[in-house]
């Protein structure tokens, strides 16, 4: 693959290279949320963090604040030292074959439009973000129906677009984080045409995050290893991959809601030192209870395990001190600990 010119070149030692340049949070911004912007922020600054990967809904910058409410984002986002990893999904339901529905997880009637919202959103904030990820698990129906595109073609279409525009406007592009060791997905991608557009692969893996019932989990059976993951992924798209998401609840059921802040800290230290050129832990906060997650959203199961994956746990208006798990101090040491290597 011939390399962008802006892609970021991989650390030549995962060993002895700078943590801080390729370790980031992943966090998502509830619209109107800003009580969460400013928290996170902060955190981020005293962990010492540099990368940060957010959404930008797609759906909720059409609501009636919705523009006001993205400008504050990216003016709060670029007014720090934050590299940022942009996230492009969630179709407007009012241009989806059914627009009564309220589901965004359909593709626009005009897989154009897509292309030409990416452009906008180049135009408005592109000087927040450097690489900019094209929808988010494209292979999960409940964030990509298949009913409506069985095959992919239309969101083969639409990515392919959209990368096509961004790269011609300097941004590393990404095809949006796919889940589990999913082959047949990244050959269809190929066989579309889709992976010409992309400078990187994204991926999604939660080793030791199962629950019997939770099978769109890595389960033990399904997991080698960080090594195995990426190397596969890599190639097999023939792309550098990115760990868009990884992390741990520390919750299981039945059990008692801290029982597992051992071992998300094992995960932790396993991801710090995964062979990935950028891994992104999911997530800074754990999710308010009041809020509902996607897959429930569109008539799923309520996931307890979902509320509990982040690093400092919910308490009104995202209170940080006295709330962190185990896992963030071992972040913020690890990240202060590692020697500072200057990139090429």
């Amino acid at each position: 693959m011939a390399q962008h010119p802006s892609h970021p070149k991989p650390p030549a030692s995962i060993e002895n290279d700078n943590l801080a340049d390729r370790f980031g949070i992943c966090q998502w911004f509830h619209y109107e949320d800003w009580r969460l912007l400013d928290a996170t922020v902060e955190a981020l600054d005293e962990l010492g963090v540099r990368h940060l990967r957010t959404g930008l809904s797609w759906a909720d910058y059409h609501r009636p604040r919705g523009r006001a409410w993205y400008d504050h984002l990216m003016q709060v986002l670029g007014s720090s030292d934050l590299e940022v990893l942009l996230s492009v999904w969630h179709t407007p339901p009012s241009i989806t074959a059914d627009p009564a529905g309220g589901n965004s997880a359909l593709p626009p009637v005009r897989p154009r439009d897509y292309a030409d919202f990416i452009d906008e959103t180049i135009r408005s904030y592109g000087t927040v973000f450097d690489a900019i990820e094209l929808w988010n698990e494209p292979n999960n129906p409940y964030k990509w129906d298949p009913r409506y595109d069985p095959d992919h073609e239309i969101f083969a279409e639409m990515v392919s677009d959209a990368g096509n525009s961004a790269r011609q406007r300097g941004k590393v592009t990404v095809l949006g984080g796919i889940t589990l060791l999913d082959y047949e997905f990244v050959r269809t991608m190929a066989r579309h045409g889709v992976l010409e557009h992309m400078d990187v692969l994204g991926i999604h893996a939660f080793p030791q995050m199962w629950e019997p019932y939770a099978t769109s989990w890595d389960h033990p059976s399904h997991w080698y290893g960080w090594e195995h993951r990426i190397g596969e992924l890599e190639r097999t798209s023939g792309l550098p991959v990115w760990v868009t998401e990884t992390g741990l609840a520390t919750y299981h059921k039945g059990e008692d809601i801290r029982c597992r802040e051992d071992v998300q800290m094992a995960r932790l230290h396993e991801a710090l030192t995964a062979p990935a050129e950028r891994m992104y832990w999911y997530t800074l906060f754990d999710l308010p209870p009041s809020r509902v997650a996607i897959e429930e959203a569109h008539g799923g199961p309520r996931e307890e395990a979902e509320y509990h994956m982040g690093l400092i746990r919910y308490r009104d208006g995202f209170l940080v001190a006295g709330q962190e798990k185990p896992a963030y101090g071992a972040l913020r040491r690890a990240l202060a600990a590692r020697p500072k290597v200057k990139t090429a």
